[in-house]
């Protein structure tokens, strides 16, 4: 190795120095020089390794940041559809009429009001619903003469101002329901009762049940 090369430009060109003398010097300049060197260096060297790990930290931080998916939003529930109100129902025009009476518990309800050639034919049921079973007696006669029978219903002709009893045979007996047995509790006893028919024009007609209310403008089918 040429030791030379690394003699200080002083030393080189100084005359007095010996060439030991140079190399001493030219030695001792050297490793001030590396040291210097060295000094400078290893903070340049470690200023450039924060540099490197700092960019690579931004680095990572941003890939994480774009590995996160963003938010997803969430479907907005929607309300639940509530339904329309129904409108309240109406009686249908062929709904039998129904009432109660004097008895507690115990209904008559008009089941048809037929008219054949010369006759109309009442059909209706008394139910029970009260606490006792229900014996008919002279409830339902026509006065105190017809035991367990239902001679005792009327119809009314409003328009026609005329009153139809119940048809009677050869006897004087009631064409109609007799001989009833008591109605129980919570059941019924559905009855008839003949009448004659009135003029082909009236279409209504109003049934009068001993101890009920009156029936008004029942229909008459055919």
């Amino acid at each position: 190795m040429n030791t030379q090369a690394h003699i200080p430009s002083s030393a080189a060109v100084s005359p007095s120095l010996t060439p030991s003398v140079a190399r001493r010097i030219g030695r001792a300049e050297g490793r001030n020089v590396v040291e210097a060197l060295s000094g400078t260096g290893m903070v340049r060297v470690f200023t450039a390794l924060l540099l490197l790990a700092s960019i690579a930290l931004g680095g990572c931080s941003k890939k994480e940041e774009a590995a996160v998916p963003p938010p997803q939003s969430q479907p907005v529930a929607q309300p639940t559809p509530q339904p329309a109100p129904q409108p309240a129902s109406t009686p249908s025009a062929n709904a039998m009429p129904s009432t109660q009476g004097e008895f507690p518990g115990l209904t008559a309800t008009i089941q048809e009001l037929k008219r054949s050639s010369n006759a109309l034919t009442l059909k209706f049921a008394l139910i029970n619903q009260s606490k006792n079973n229900f014996g008919f007696g002279y409830t339902f006669g026509e006065g105190d003469k017809e035991f367990g029978s239902v001679g005792g219903i009327h119809l009314i002709d409003a328009a026609n101002k005329k009153k139809y009893f119940v048809v009677r045979d050869a006897d004087g007996s009631c064409v109609c329901s007799r001989n009833i047995a008591n109605v129980n509790i919570d059941s019924q006893s559905v009855l008839w009762a003949k009448f004659p028919a009135p003029p082909d024009d009236v279409q209504k007609i109003t049934v009068e049940i001993p101890h009920f209310p009156p029936f008004e403008d029942v229909a008459i089918t055919h």
